[in-house]
């Protein structure tokens, strides 16, 4: 308690002397000019991420899109892919490999625009903190 007041009354008694000092003026400046500097490069990389968010979505649409109409072009009696063992869960993978592969394929584009999005949500976050 006795602490409390020792304080206060430091911080009472505290009258700073303000003075017009050159040195202070250019200190400050400098300071601003850096912020600037930070906010600019800043800005350069938010652009950055923008545009490389924009790039994987163009891509992976295009991409998964391309993989998607090669696996529904195949002839249906053909599979995709072969293990050659007559074991039942290889065969069942080997006689249905076009709708798992085209399946996978969906799923992967899902989960990538799924990441871009919260990409480009974190990028927004990141503009304006």
């Amino acid at each position: 308690m006795n602490d409390d007041i020792r304080l206060q009354e430091l911080f009472d008694d505290f009258r700073p002397t303000l003075t017009d000092n050159e040195q202070f003026s250019s200190q400050l400046e400098r300071r601003l000019a850096m912020i600037d500097e930070i906010r600019e490069t800043q800005a350069a990389e938010i652009r950055r991420y923008r545009m490389a968010v924009v790039a994987a979505f163009v891509a992976g649409i295009v991409f998964g899109s391309v993989l998607l109409a090669v696996i529904l072009a195949t002839p249906s009696e053909t599979p995709l892919f072969s293990f050659g063992i007559n074991a039942y869960p290889l065969l069942f993978i080997e006689q249905n490999s076009r709708l798992i592969s085209a399946f996978l394929t969906s799923l992967m584009i899902t989960v990538s625009i799924v990441a871009i999005l919260n990409t480009s949500e974190l990028v927004h976050k990141m503009k304006f903190s």
